[in-house]
């Protein structure tokens, strides 16, 4: 399995990045830090850094790489690069850190067709998920100058706060474990009412905390994990969020499906291509625990 994921991960994670370094007009050569997540793969050593070989990466960029985050780890992985970002501006230092997720979900198909013929199981888990890659750059203020230059860099969001929850209670309410034929995953089927009930207590938390007083419905464009449409639908309802607030979950969801850790990237950068309607951005997504991950962004004009 380790050597299928890497045959078509490393590929598609190296894509990712250079896009994302590209968009950011950084260098390979210039980047500090690496933060790269995962849910399919479990070799070492770790797929970063084989990716930061193929890009040109510094060996002495610091590496941090996530697993076992599911769906939650592209925004966890964010947390993290902020986390290590806002350390250098405090140590008076730059930061170019290049954030990526891949998931090849695919490979597993065999591990539920296994367990059917054998345990007489019916497990649908692998089929609800995409393969995918995806990849940006966070920096601080003096990484986001130009090398000998005064000019800045792009910005499209300053992330500006976060949380990162685990609802009581709800330890194996989604799991990936690991068979002799590779990955099986459980999926309650609670799972849409547990992950909306989960939205409201760090949505409070993040705007009472930066002196805010907005409305989710009103205030906010969102930029949800695309997990299925019934998470979806009752995030919505939970909330209380118009269509149009959704607008770049609806829109993966419909074109590219579930990338685990993946997706919510990529809502992000859906968003980013949309029209500006409002330039607070609320983020969440949802993974294994039940872990919720929030984040509170500013558009850049």
């Amino acid at each position: 399995m380790d050597i299928a994921w890497r045959s078509y991960g490393i590929e598609l994670s190296k894509k990712a990045a250079q896009k994302a370094l590209s968009d950011s007009q950084i260098e390979a050569n210039t980047i500090t830090h690496i933060v790269a997540v995962t849910t399919t793969n479990a070799g070492s050593p770790g797929y970063d850094q084989l990716v930061a070989r193929e890009l040109g990466i510094p060996a002495t960029a610091e590496r941090l790489l996530i697993s076992g985050s599911g769906c939650a780890g592209g925004l966890a992985a964010l947390r993290m690069a902020s986390n290590l970002v806002r350390s250098a501006t405090y140590r008076g230092e730059p930061a170019r850190v290049l954030v990526i997720a891949c998931e090849i979900c695919s490979i597993y198909i065999h591990s539920e067709l296994r367990a059917a013929s054998t345990l007489a199981t019916d497990g649908i888990g692998p089929t609800l998920f995409a393969d995918g890659a995806a990849a940006m750059v966070v920096c601080n203020p003096d990484g986001m100058l130009q090398p000998n230059s005064e000019e800045s860099l792009p910005k499209l969001f300053s992330v500006i706060d976060w949380r990162s929850i685990v609802t009581p209670g709800t330890l194996n309410e989604v799991e990936y474990r690991m068979s002799s034929t590779g990955f099986r995953i459980f999926i309650s089927k609670d799972l849409p009412k547990l992950s909306s009930a989960s939205l409201l207590s760090p949505f409070q938390s993040l705007v009472t905390g930066n002196g805010m007083h907005n409305s989710p419905s009103t205030d906010f464009d969102w930029a949800l994990h695309p997990g299925g449409l019934a998470i979806i639908k009752s995030a919505q309802a939970a909330m209380g969020l118009p269509d149009e607030a959704l607008a770049a979950s609806y829109d993966i969801y419909r074109n590219q499906g579930n990338t685990i850790s993946v997706a919510v990237i990529a809502v992000l950068d859906r968003l980013r291509t949309m029209e500006m309607r409002k330039q607070d951005v609320i983020t969440s997504s949802f993974g294994p625990g039940l872990t919720t991950e929030m984040m509170l962004l500013k558009r850049w004009e």
